[in-house]
């Protein structure tokens, strides 16, 4: 499962398999199976291996740090309510090595997930993202920690009229996911500011302290961006 190991390593994920092995003074790290070859030589005798969920934007491809999340179901929300509901996503697993003490740096990531791409608004000024379908629940749903996450995502309807809402745009760099056992989560609020516009955000999921952060990628790999909110102008 999700955490951490010492070198050398052995082990199979859902027919993939990877391991971490000595070559000469060396480590040499491999994945082979069911999604492919890599392979990482790294010039130290031993280190860690920090194995955890992490950002879903980063296969096949790196194009973008957006996650659109569509819904399966269309969401009616009174006016001023606020209603908690859960939806899944992607599960992408990255593989870390010590750095120094508490310091890791990712050298491979994979995924079991089907993903695909999908634009966000018009053709001239739209925003590329990762797309994921999800059935929308009113109690947390069981996932499969290699395949599927869990979203607990509180909408809050800041209008004084009714709204519909189908899909929900998420910043990877606001992202805080959290893993335990089978159980792979993110908190996120949904602030409908209109018919068609609303605001995003990735938040800590306070009182969860059973659950264990997940090493945040676009952190360890020095990535900035200003603003982690997503503004949805082009329709909810």
């Amino acid at each position: 499962m999700f955490g951490l190991y010492s070198s050398p390593l052995n082990m199979e994920i859902e027919g993939a398999f990877l391991s971490m092995e000595p070559y000469n003074d060396s480590l040499i790290y491999r994945r082979w199976g069911l999604l492919g070859n890599t392979e990482r030589l790294l010039l130290r005798k031993s280190c860690s291996i920090l194995l955890n969920p992490v950002e879903p934007v980063n296969t096949p491809k790196r194009l973008t740090h957006f996650l659109l999340v569509n819904f399966k179901k269309t969401l009616i929300l009174e006016p001023g309510a606020s209603k908690n509901i859960y939806i899944t996503f992607p599960i992408e697993i990255g593989v870390f090595v010590s750095h120094g003490k508490d310091d890791f740096e990712v050298i491979d990531i994979f995924s079991f997930s089907r993903l695909k791409y999908t634009l966000y608004g018009a053709p001239s000024n739209g925003i590329i993202c990762k797309y994921w379908e999800s059935d929308v629940f009113l109690s947390p749903p069981d996932t499969d920690p290699w395949y599927t996450g869990c979203i607990d995502l509180k909408i809050v309807n800041d209008t004084e009229h009714m709204v519909e809402v189908s899909r929900s745009l998420f910043n990877a760099y606001s992202m805080k996911i959290y893993y335990k056992g089978n159980n792979v989560l993110m908190k996120a609020v949904m602030k409908v500011q209109s018919r068609n516009i609303a605001e995003t955000e990735s938040v800590n999921c306070s009182g969860k302290t059973r659950f264990k952060k997940a090493t945040e990628l676009y952190i360890s790999s020095k990535l900035r961006v200003i603003g982690s909110r997503c503004i949805m102008e082009y329709g909810i």
